[in-house]
């Protein structure tokens, strides 16, 4: 898997012939959800080269102790995952005040983009002001497919890196294991939390 940063990502673009089919978010833990949009672009992969967008720092945490996954624990499983590229992005204060429509014409100029996907409850942007809805019409709009991946559930509910820091708190590793679909990769991680 090639992993570039996101500054060499805009000056050099994708470092592929083909285009992409392509996500983004923060994927802490890597958990359910996550696989099922992972395996959603990487279902795509005859046609194009699966490429996750994510960030070096959790930033809706602000804190790395609360971090599910480190980022190269991350790089691990997308890799496993099928992920052949792998755009970080470093959150800095120029990047936090990017409209989302900004970032996503960065995506679309930059990453070849052939197949998007994003997660239901996905946001980006400054303020937060580009939902999963408006990130789709955005590809469509340029003529590029795009899918917003239903949430996945765990005990009727869905399952996301809040409740997966929540159970691990509480002492639930097993709901915790179970959100995150593998008992051994997440022991360390479940360890470093407690």
């Amino acid at each position: 898997m090639q992993v570039i940063d996101w500054k060499q990502f805009l000056e050099t673009g994708l470092p592929s012939p083909k285009k992409s089919s392509m996500t983004v978010g923060v994927f802490d833990g890597v958990h359910l959800g996550h696989q099922a949009l992972i395996r959603k672009i990487v279902s795509h992969n005859d046609e194009y080269v699966p490429a996750v967008v994510t960030f070096r720092e959790n930033h809706k945490t602000g804190d790395k102790t609360e971090d599910i996954f480190s980022l190269n624990e991350r790089l691990v499983v997308f890799e496993s995952l099928g992920i052949q590229i792998t755009i970080v992005i470093d959150f800095t204060k120029k990047f936090k005040k990017m409209p989302g429509t900004e970032f996503l014409e960065l995506l679309l100029k930059h990453g070849s983009v052939g197949f998007f996907a994003a997660g239901g409850n996905f946001r980006c942007g400054y303020r937060l002001d580009t939902d999963a809805c408006a990130i789709r019409d955005f590809f469509v709009s340029h003529n590029i497919p795009a899918e917003i991946v239903p949430e996945v559930t765990e005990d009727s509910l869905p399952v996301s890196s809040s409740r997966i820091r929540r159970a691990i708190a509480e002492g639930d590793t097993e709901l915790a294991e179970k959100m995150l679909g593998r008992k051994n990769n997440a022991d360390d991680s479940i360890k470093h939390l407690c």
